[in-house]
């Protein structure tokens, strides 16, 4: 089990008074694994289309349940179809059993780079093999593919927890997107600025890339609910429809509908790798341990 203080405030903003990223001394001892990836130059011509439509969850969320026998809880609201943003896309990457996909969203830095998702869409830690051929595709929907193009990841950070063991209070993953056109993502989709010390309980939205036989339009959802404490280190968010795919979905705290971006204190992963049924998901609650990863990645990026 995870040891960590909790970090207050948003992260890397300066735009706002509450700043608390941590001091360099700090982020020096985080226990982190930095990869570098060694398909980024033809990750952008290997996902065609059709590779990713052909694309499917992997692990242990891709066979999530229509639910346990008592079903969930009254009042469990369910995920809308079609529900996207700019800030959030598929994330598609081979694993050596073929292709696969999870969600990610693009997180605020000062270099404008990186982007969030579940660890276990970038490493297996039981196998201890890193994906390959990975690329983010912002707000992808099957009738329009690659409104933002395709975007090549060229490095990832993690905890050491997560590498070596799996711990899935660690189950958070950081990459660095290589620049398209001379561009930086923040500056063609947004960002959402990740929050840490935010509670157990807060109304979250949350949005996501669930498997296809179960969202035959190929299409993003989104449900917004509350939050709960599941663990010390561990969050639950109910909604029906979050099956297989959502791995890495943010839960956004004020998401502005309009301007497509929030306060991400989230992210479906952790227990159970994110949960065994559609409608009860999980994450690792976001702590000093994730402020410390988020700015180290940024630094080294």
């Amino acid at each position: 089990m995870r040891i960590g203080r909790w970090a207050q405030g948003v992260l890397l903003t300066a735009a706002l008074p509450s700043v608390a990223a941590p001091a360099a001394a700090d982020v020096e001892t985080v226990r982190a694994v930095s990869h570098a990836e060694p398909d980024a130059a033809r990750a952008a011509a290997y996902w065609t289309v059709s590779r990713m439509a052909s694309a499917t969850p992997t692990g242990h969320r891709s066979a999530r349940k229509a639910g346990k026998p008592s079903g969930p809880p009254a009042g469990t609201p369910t995920a809308e179809k079609g529900g996207g943003s700019r800030s959030v896309g598929a994330l598609f990457y081979d694993d050596g059993d073929g292709g696969h996909y999870c969600t990610a969203s693009v997180v605020h830095t000062p270099k404008k780079d990186l982007i969030l998702t579940a660890a276990h869409c970038l490493y297996d830690p039981k196998k201890h093999i890193y994906a390959r051929h990975i690329a983010f595709v912002p707000d992808y929907n099957a009738a329009r593919p690659r409104p933002y193009g395709v975007w090549p990841i060229r490095r990832t950070w993690l905890d050491a927890r997560w590498t070596r063991h799996g711990d899935p209070d660690l189950d958070v993953g950081f990459a660095a997107l290589r620049k398209v056109g001379g561009r930086h993502i923040a500056d063609v989709v947004g960002s959402n600025t990740l929050r840490t010390g935010q509670g157990y309980t807060n109304r979250v939205t949350v949005i996501g890339y669930p498997v296809r036989s179960h969202n035959p339009a190929d299409k993003p959802v989104r449900c917004t609910n509350r939050t709960f404490k599941q663990a010390r280190h561990q969050l639950g968010f109910d909604c029906r429809g979050l099956y297989g795919g959502t791995s890495g979905s943010p839960w956004l705290l004020r998401y502005d509908a309009k301007k497509q971006s929030g306060d991400v204190i989230g992210t479906i992963g952790g227990h159970q790798d994110g949960g065994s049924t559609h409608w009860r998901s999980y994450s690792p609650v976001f702590d000093d341990d994730i402020a410390k990863l988020i700015v180290k990645a940024d630094r080294e990026s």
